[in-house]
């Protein structure tokens, strides 16, 4: 069961939510904290953390906006969900570009929450499982303590992200220099080591990308406990080949993308909520933007129309699914917001290549 606290600075307004009949075993959330104010709400998540937070957006001491950025920089809770009136619609849209998983407008119905909170359901699931699993990586880990220092993690993540051809060389040589005396005996160290700077890398990436996980292919993780037959020459190859795949998928997404305006806010809204049926329309009506600004300053700044960023975030995302979880791919569609698992088996068909399950297979025989 997942726990919600509820802010607000009326007790009616709490009250009202706590009375709607949506809560319990059949959503999968229950109410199990109260404050009036965003101070109050963060001094009883440092404490007692919960899973969700639905907070109004005007209070006094400190307000809804205030406390998502609280939530965010302190990573407090991964889902808060905004309560807005008509007039609050601009700071809901802000709420949204710093980190909201989404809002609800006044007065709450109750069939439109019922239907927010299955949605939250679903992301936090998938949290919880992409929680499990590096906690999973964490542990095979303890057995080494090898490690490239902060300043060459920080470094690396700079080239990666940068992703040019000079950056890449620069890893490479980088990787030399850290290996040139190594033998055939230091293999398993060697090993290690880049796995663990993967790691390290990908967690510094996330602190600038939070949703980076959606992403990143859980293979990326492989090709380096069963070294024994195989000659440092392969094990480096195998790391640039990672770390080339990393720096291409930072550069499909536009994760840099140096526009701090429109186009910066939009790329963010469809990589957070890429399992959304996401439309011009709708991002248009959700950031309270020009359909058509959009369109033309989508196709200036990526290069790209709006809808192919779209498709193709969609299809980096399935590749995630496919190889990460025994799902469907009806239900791989469903994930993303395709209701016709056979038109999005043709979509991942042309953009990537091979079907679904070829992919799988491929990927399986690999």
């Amino acid at each position: 069961m997942y726990k919600v606290m509820i802010v607000d600075d009326r007790d009616i307004i709490r009250t009202e939510i706590k009375r709607l009949k949506i809560w319990g075993a059949a959503s999968g959330f229950s109410i199990s904290q109260e404050a009036q104010n965003g101070q109050e709400a963060l001094g009883k998540l440092e404490h007692n953390p919960v899973d969700m937070v639905i907070t109004d957006i005007k209070m006094p001491k400190i307000d809804g906006l205030e406390l998502l950025r609280a939530i965010v920089e302190r990573n407090l809770c991964s889902c808060v969900v905004l309560v807005s009136d008509f007039s609050e619609f601009e700071f809901a849209r802000q709420g949204i570009i710093l980190g909201a998983f989404d809002y609800i407008p006044k007065p709450i119905d109750a069939n439109e929450l019922s239907c927010l909170l299955t949605r939250a359901k679903s992301f936090l699931d998938n949290k919880s499982l992409e929680k499990e699993r590096i906690k999973k990586l964490e542990e095979s880990q303890k057995d080494t303590e090898l490690r490239l220092s902060g300043d060459e993690i920080t470094v690396l993540t700079s080239l990666i992200r940068r992703g040019d051809e000079k950056s890449l060389l620069g890893i490479e040589q980088m990787m030399e220099r850290i290996f040139e005396n190594s033998n055939k005996n230091e293999l398993i160290r060697n090993a290690g080591l880049l796995k663990n700077s993967i790691y390290d890398v990908i967690k510094e990436l996330k602190k600038a990308f939070p949703f980076l996980d959606l992403y990143i292919n859980p293979a990326i993780y492989n090709g380096f406990d069963d070294v024994k037959n195989r000659s440092l020459t392969t094990l480096k190859n195998t790391y640039m080949e990672k770390i080339e795949n990393l720096s291409t998928l930072i550069n499909l997404l536009r994760l840099d993308l140096q526009e701090k305006g429109i186009v910066k806010q939009v790329c963010n809204y469809i990589l957070i909520n890429i399992d959304k049926n996401i439309t011009l329309s709708i991002v248009a009506d959700r950031l309270y933007m020009n359909k058509t600004y959009i369109s033309e300053s989508f196709k200036q700044k990526i290069g790209i129309s709006f809808t192919e960023y779209v498709t193709l975030v969609k299809m980096e995302r399935a590749k995630v699914l496919i190889l990460k979880d025994n799902l469907k791919t009806y239900e791989i569609a469903e994930k993303l917001g395709y209701k016709d698992a056979e038109y999005f088996s043709k979509v991942f068909k042309k953009v990537i290549g091979l079907t679904p399950t070829t992919f799988r297979l491929n990927h399986e025989g690999n």
